[in-house]
């Protein structure tokens, strides 16, 4: 069964850049993939506004949040900023590797408090500040640029994950002072799954061999660094890569350069507010602040008038359509979540359809609502 992917991610994906990614498969060596690979993640840096680097690290975007917590903040002091799911997660992984860790936990759903961040920033000396930019578990967007200012103000790295955000949300590591990013390519990049992406800014890399000290091989960025001018001319990189993906992910950024990353921002804003307001005509609301929430997907709120894991369900059988439920259990009937992270997912007819499943569900469980208009917003 084919179903349509509303859910942030992996995303629908552009007939262009299926069609890279089966394609034939060719050497993940010689200098026409290394042309192909170099151009790759210059272009991947230049999105995420760095003269940095970008390692396209084979797995999931955890393998580049991963590869951050092995190769900066072994043997830190480490602050994690959490309010979501995901926040969880980095937290998790930074137990691995910090010295210290600590993390200040906002409610979920809630705005980050950055009164709050700096007093406890002035209150301890960190080396790590690390947070999620947009939580998908509750579709909140995080200030990230705000925050970055405070860890630079205590000298302190910044590190971000910005899997949910790369391509959607506005990211600027040099002119923010955000040392080094995760990413993935089954989101905002629109790709398949298969690629943590790591970008890392200058300064940080230039400490690499003085301050830090991973204990890991393959994530290992001295190692990857060290493949990159060793083997420049062939094999830029110490593992093989799916060159597939590669290939797709170099269509992806090419559309982005050539809708220019302004206009697409644009874009993703006015979806968003096209679909809220059509959310809002239903009688239903965000799960989070709208001044707060994310521009790639919609958390919303049931308010209490349905099961959200029901109406997950009904979409599924009645409408082959495939939307998130809440990550979190006690979340789980009152939240849903809609994709858009995709320029696919934004289409008009495929919003369309979801709030068209969500006028019948709400209508089946005896609830007055005016479907017509909710979908004129989306226009």
């Amino acid at each position: 069964m084919k179903y349509l992917l509303m859910i942030p991610g992996p995303v629908e994906s552009p007939g262009q850049i299926i069609e890279a990614f089966n394609g034939q498969t060719v050497a993940h060596y010689g200098a026409e993939f290394r042309d192909l690979y170099l151009d790759t993640v210059d272009q991947l840096s230049a999105i995420m506004g760095t003269e940095g680097q970008s390692y396209l690290i084979p797995g999931s975007g955890s393998t580049a949040l991963e590869a951050i917590g092995a190769n900066f903040c072994h043997g830190k002091k480490c602050l994690v900023i959490n309010n979501g799911h995901f926040g969880d997660r980095i937290y998790d992984i930074a137990k691995s590797y910090a010295a210290h860790l600590d993390q200040i936990i906002f409610p979920k759903g809630s705005p980050c408090d950055l009164e709050a961040i700096e007093q406890r920033l002035q209150a301890n000396s960190y080396d790590v500040v690390w947070m999620v930019h947009v939580d998908t578990s509750i579709g909140i967007l995080n200030p990230i640029r705000e925050v970055a200012a405070l860890a630079k103000k205590y000298k302190a790295w910044m590190f971000v994950d910005a899997i949910a955000s790369g391509g959607i949300e506005e990211i600027k590591m040099d002119q923010w002072g955000i040392d080094a990013v995760a990413n993935a390519t089954q989101k905002g990049l629109a790709c398949p799954a298969g690629f943590g992406l790591l970008t890392a800014g200058k300064k940080i890399l230039s400490k690499l061999d003085s301050e830090f000290s991973p204990t890991t091989w393959c994530l290992n960025l001295k190692v990857w660094v060290e493949y990159y001018h060793m083997w420049n001319d062939w094999h830029p990189f110490p593992v093989s890569l799916p060159t597939n993906l590669v290939k797709a992910l170099k269509v992806s950024l090419d559309m982005i350069n050539q809708q220019g990353i302004e206009n697409r921002l644009a874009f993703y804003r006015q979806v968003s507010e096209k679909l809220i307001k059509a959310i809002e005509v239903l009688g239903l609301g965000l799960f989070v602040p709208r001044n707060s929430t994310a521009h790639g997907l919609t958390a919303v709120s049931t308010g209490g008038k349905f099961d959200a894991s029901q109406f997950k369900n009904f979409l599924v059988k009645n409408y082959n359509i495939m939307i998130g439920g809440s990550l979190d259990e006690d979340m789980k009937t009152t939240v849903f979540r809609i994709g858009h992270m995709s320029t696919e997912q934004c289409l008009t007819r495929n919003l369309a359809a979801v709030i068209s499943g969500l006028g019948a569900y709400m209508r089946a469980q005896g609830l007055e609502v005016n479907l017509d208009d909710a979908i004129a917003q989306l226009q």
